[in-house]
């Protein structure tokens, strides 16, 4: 009897390492593949602070053009046609700009605010791997 309780927590002992080794190894992969996104999100973010700055000097540019349609509208006899035209294409001047400022608040966000990128990403990827683990499982997800 006292050999039988020697052996079950001689292996007892032994599954518990094993899994304290497994767990230590995963936990180790785990931390180099969140050091592998936020290298890669560090990298990404380098990217979007030229965009940025390419946005600023293109909304420079749209309201150059905007104030150069408005002093020719101004200037010049037009007739009621072109007129019409150039108060149109003032006015998609102005929409295409307040798409610029919204794209520029956007990318500005995403450079001052990393985090909710790093969230977002890390729900994705928690989700994408509960629904496959699911999927190796054999449930189905409730919908």
């Amino acid at each position: 009897m006292a050999k039988t309780l020697k052996d079950l927590l001689l292996a007892l002992l032994n599954a518990t390492l094993i899994l304290l080794a497994l767990c230590l190894f995963l936990g180790w992969k785990l931390a180099q593949s969140v050091d592998h996104i936020r290298t890669g999100f560090a990298e990404n973010l380098q990217l979007v602070a030229p965009l940025r700055e390419q946005a600023q000097g293109i909304r420079g540019e749209l309201t150059a053009l905007r104030s150069d349609l408005a002093s020719l509208s101004q200037g010049t006899q037009l007739d009621t046609t072109t007129r019409q035209q150039l108060g149109t294409a003032l006015q998609r001047l102005s929409n295409l700009e307040g798409k610029l400022e919204d794209t520029q608040a956007r990318l500005a966000n995403l450079v001052d605010n990393p985090e909710d990128l790093i969230d977002y990403a890390i729900t994705t990827s928690a989700d994408t791997i509960t629904d496959q683990l699911l999927t190796v499982k054999g449930c189905e997800p409730a919908t």
